[in-house]
């Protein structure tokens, strides 16, 4: 008897793992928020009340949409597209304002590896990812002194990418949490005024069958 229940323990551990290998969801999508931070300076308020003047600069938060869809069973292909924002403001004696405001719209195509066996029953899925595209920058600069305001908008699309890593965290197997670092090489130099680093958080809904 006890070899026969040792085989019918053994089908019944592996017959679950093998109905979510070949199960694995094909496709998902969503949503992103994200916290920029960019490589010109660090988030900072301040305020010199003697000298009439007040400067703030705040780094960029954003937000994302992202698509993925299964090439092998560890193996993504990735669209993102994001929105990021930095303002930088100025105040000084006589009511004279400079603000200046950069946005950025990366259009994004990369692979992300998950580092798991898909037979792996757990819920927590990391992963490395990889990518590039192109990054269209909008800066916009507002400079008012008394009743005089003038308005400048410059655009720009520059080539890069990014390198990172994160996990899912899968609450049931159409649903994840999602949690992501990324940096991103604007222009594929580290130091450009807008390359930095993407600290991400999201939720991603799954669907669709893979099998291999």
């Amino acid at each position: 008897m006890k070899p026969k229940i040792l085989v019918i323990v053994t089908l019944l551990v592996l017959i679950p793992m093998l109905g979510f290998a070949q199960n694995l969801k094909s496709t998902g999508i969503g949503l992103r928020g994200s916290y920029y931070k960019m490589s010109n300076g660090a988030t900072d308020i301040t305020v010199l009340n003697h000298g009439e003047y007040t400067s703030a600069h705040v780094d960029g938060g954003g937000g994302w949409l992202y698509f993925y869809s299964r090439i092998n069973p560890n193996l993504f292909i990735e669209f993102s597209l994001g929105a990021v924002g930095q303002v930088n403001e100025e105040t000084s004696a006589f009511y004279e304002t400079e603000a200046d405001v950069n946005a950025m719209t990366p259009v994004l195509l990369g692979l992300r590896h998950e580092l798991f066996s898909p037979n792996n029953q757990s819920g927590l899925r990391p992963y490395l990812s990889l990518g590039g595209g192109p990054y269209w920058i909008t800066n916009v600069i507002v400079r008012e002194g008394g009743l005089d305001e003038e308005v400048t908008v410059r655009t720009s699309q520059l080539r890069g990418g990014y390198l990172g890593g994160g996990f899912d965290f899968r609450l049931f197997d159409w649903l994840a949490l999602n949690f992501d670092v990324k940096h991103h090489f604007i222009d594929f130099n580290k130091n450009h005024e807008m390359s930095g680093l993407d600290y991400g958080f999201g939720i991603t809904i799954m669907w669709g069958s893979f099998r291999y």
